[in-house]
């Protein structure tokens, strides 16, 4: 078996390491966080690839002076290589699952050739939702539109006006806003000490609504200086949508935001499309009705409809386009995406949901010989669903390709037909191979429940409905952890939202009767969304603790003699940073057709700062060594700093010791991103007065990892603190859980049903539910 040949890996914390990866076969790369998985795979060969094709399309010299080459001796036999990742940003709105799987296309094709005859031809833009000339004007074919909610305004109706009922008038009684309000009361006639709900409509309509613009002259105080002039005062909502139409960039428009909501467009209703091409239809739907079917109902749906303008002439070329979306479609509902529909934007789906329709196009391409790179395609799947993804994945290997996947799962690991294991552990001791091989594997789950705890309160949350979930009713315990199971779809992000934002008194959202919640005074979410885009975000930028070590800096006898400020260490600002690459050290190549490439910046070498600054040291460590030695490493030189010692230390608790303060946020894991938001907020005492909502807290993490975490949960629930995990690993529910809430065995309109809930034991016995004799 042909194979690739990697010798003198050394990227990042890799020991110079001598692999063979076979050819033509499913590999799986393992191992505990920081590593080297992602050293490995991601930053050695995939990136050698990229290299190396940028190389044959552009000669050898300019490819080098746009892409480092990976720190490696050498690579042999390597195919081009593509990266099919969940860190795959794409935050256009207008990009949908129609769209990046070209099943739009053929579906815009198809309604075109039917619609057309021989004197009207209909082109297939004209049921694009980005052509100017046919999408709906109102919301320029986003379907959606930003709209001031009166709910949001007035989150509280029992309150008075004085005291802050309408939020937008809500200060000091001699602000600027009280003075508006007092004002408009006075000059139309209305009680200020009166209560919201009290209010006749007239009165809430001169307040929200009135487009009468008053002129009037107050006098309020600005801080201590007092000011006097007239102001424009009209209803909160019309006001709203002036302030928010004019500001020039989200910053300006940022005051305002609390208050709107994103709704459906009241003019298309969400269709994207203008009146004139919805009146095409085809088999009696139109474009925008297809494309909002669920994908399985549109597989049935394309199979039986008919049209009679479907002439002889047509035949043909209608059940090629036929076969061409039916074999598109049949990929998406393999990968159990098939509860989805072709108008979902992309920035909307999860990253396991991403992945696995991606990993779907692929398997509908006719190319061949590549290699695919998988970062955890198991993630945010049930058990059930994760024979689809090895299925998809044998499906891309008989097409003639390769695949190497980074994964934990036991039951993806056990059909791989070569392993990889690094280790032993993450960070500067790690990236050392540890095994490689065919050795069997044990994919059987170990069981071993949580002692039973002894709660007593509950909360309880009835009729709730939202998204696909219908008068459902639940509860679970205060001060206990909490898991949700069930189906990729099947309700338990939407359940966790709905708890969240019917507790936070400041949405104003409700989507069931809840009873209980009064001691929870904070809500904690945490997902597996990025935290940040750019090379200017770092792990220090988001952890909130920079602030306090460059002010560290500026108190050093040599900083004080040289007049530095903290400003002077910042990344961000002008004086201290190199600007070449403007602190980030390093520089982004734009690539026509290729993703854009990053090097190491030629001024300063990827040290960030200036000589000057770098000449300034704390406990003798620069600012620079701050910022690139691990967290485990520097932890210490902040004992003496409360924040950033706790913050820290909490880093390391909960695994991420190996990470560095100066790392990209944008090259962080879907599980570290959630375990550095964890972090963050256990650095804030709260007394047993939080709920903590975590979203898959143990993807990308291997046992050892999940121990830890496991440890930083039983210490926050001997606090009292209250914890909600959605989480698909059942040996680790089994190992935290005092409640389980499991969804039924569907997604989309047919989940959304609880099944089974209460103790874990119990769950794991009925035969309804998701998770029956799994145990056994």
């Amino acid at each position: 078996m042909e194979k690739i040949i990697i010798k003198g890996a050394h990227e990042n914390n890799l020991k110079h390491l001598d692999i063979e990866i076979p050819l033509d076969a499913f590999t799986c790369v393992t191992g505990c966080s920081g590593c080297g998985k992602s050293s490995l795979v991601f930053d050695t060969l995939y990136a050698e690839s990229q290299r190396g094709f940028l190389e044959g399309m552009t000669g050898n010299i300019y490819s080098q002076k746009l892409m480092n080459k990976p720190k490696v001796m050498s690579i042999e036999n390597l195919r081009p290589a593509l990266n099919v990742s969940q860190n795959y940003y794409n935050v256009n709105p207008r990009s949908t699952i129609g769209t990046i799987t070209e099943i739009s296309y053929y579906l815009r094709t198809l309604f075109s050739l039917v619609n057309s005859d021989a004197k009207n031809g209909i082109s297939e833009n004209t049921f694009s939702s980005n052509n100017p000339k046919t999408f709906c004007s109102n919301c320029n074919g986003l379907g959606v539109e930003m709209v001031v909610s009166p709910e949001l305004l007035v989150p509280d109706p029992d309150k008075t006006l004085r005291d802050g009922a309408i939020l937008y008038f809500k200060g000091s009684a001699e602000s600027k806003e009280q003075k508006c309000l007092e004002a408009i009361c006075d000059h139309y006639g209305i009680d200020i000490d009166k209560k919201y709900s009290n209010l006749t409509k007239d009165e809430i309509n001169i307040l929200l609504y009135t487009e009468e613009v008053l002129r009037v002259k107050i006098s309020y105080k600005d801080g201590k200086r007092k000011k006097q002039h007239f102001v424009s005062i009209q209803g909160i909502i019309p006001l709203l949508k002036k302030q928010i139409s004019s500001a020039d960039s989200k910053t300006q428009a940022a005051p305002y935001s609390k208050y709107v909501v994103t709704t459906a467009c009241h003019v298309c209703n969400g269709a994207k499309l203008g009146q004139k091409a919805l009146e095409y239809t085809l088999g009696g739907l139109n474009y925008n009705e297809v494309e909002s079917l669920e994908i399985t109902s549109l597989q049935a749906w394309l199979k039986n409809f008919k049209d009679k303008r479907i002439t002889e002439d047509k035949k043909v070329l209608v059940e090629q386009l036929k076969d061409s979306i039916f074999q598109k479609l049949k990929a998406l509902v393999e990968l159990n995406v098939g509860y989805l529909c072709l108008n979902r934007s992309v920035p909307s789906l999860s990253g396991g949901e991403r992945q696995r329709v991606r990993i779907a196009t692929q398997l509908t391409c006719s190319l061949k010989g590549l290699i695919y790179i998988l970062d955890e395609p198991c993630k945010g799947l049930h058990h059930k669903d994760i024979v689809r993804i090895i299925d998809a994945t044998r499906g891309l290997i008989q097409k003639g390709n390769t695949v190497i996947a980074i994964e934990h799962n036991k039951q993806y690991i056990s059909e791989a037909d070569y392993r990889i294991e690094l280790g032993p552990v993450g960070g500067p001791e790690g990236g050392y191979l540890i095994s490689a091989g065919v050795k069997q594997y044990n994919q059987k789950m170990m069981f071993d429940f949580k002692k039973p705890t002894v709660l007593k309160d509950f909360l309880k949350f009835e009729n709730i409905s939202f998204r696909n979930i219908s008068q459902q009713n639940t509860t679970f315990p205060i001060g206990g952890i909490t898991c949700i199971t069930g189906v990729s779809g099947s309700g338990k992000s939407t359940l966790a939202t709905a708890v969240a934002e019917s507790l936070n008194k400041n949405t104003a959202k409700k989507y069931g009767e809840l009873y209980g919640g009064e001691s929870i005074k904070r809500i904690i979410q945490v997902n597996q969304s990025p935290i940040g885009k750019t090379p200017r975000s770092t792990v220090a930028s988001y952890l909130e603790i920079f602030d306090e070590i460059r002010t560290l800096f500026s108190k050093t006898s040599v900083a004080k003699k040289l007049k530095l400020s903290p400003s002077m260490f910042s990344m961000n600002v002008k004086g201290g940073r190199c600007e070449c690459c403007q602190g980030t050290g390093i520089q982004k190549i734009e690539l026509n057709y290729l993703p854009s490439a990053y090097i190491t910046c030629p001024e300063c070498n990827g040290q960030r700062y200036n000589d000057e600054i770098l000449s300034v040291t704390y406990q003798g460590k620069t600012i620079r060594d701050v910022l690139e030695i691990t967290i485990s490493e520097i932890i210490e030189i902040f004992r003496d700093t409360k924040k950033v010692y706790s913050v820290l230390n909490s880093m390391i608790e909960l695994g991420l010791g190996y990470l560095t303060l100066g790392q990209m946020s944008m090259n962080l894991s879907g599980g570290e991103a959630q375990r550095i938001k964890l972090a963050k907020a256990l650095g804030v005492l709260s007394g047993g007065q939080s709920l903590y909502i975590l979203d898959e807290p143990t993807s990308g993490l291997n046992e050892t990892d999940i121990e830890k975490f496991q440890n930083v949960l039983f210490s926050l629930q001997k606090k009292g603190e209250t914890i909600l995990i959605i989480e698909h690993n059942l040996e680790f529910v089994a190992k935290v859980a005092d409640y389980i809430i499991d969804f039924g065995v569907h997604g989309g309109n047919s989940g959304g049903k609880i099944v089974a809930q209460g103790d874990p034991r119990d769950v794991f016995a009925q035969k309804n539910s998701s998770l029956y004799k799994l145990d056994k």
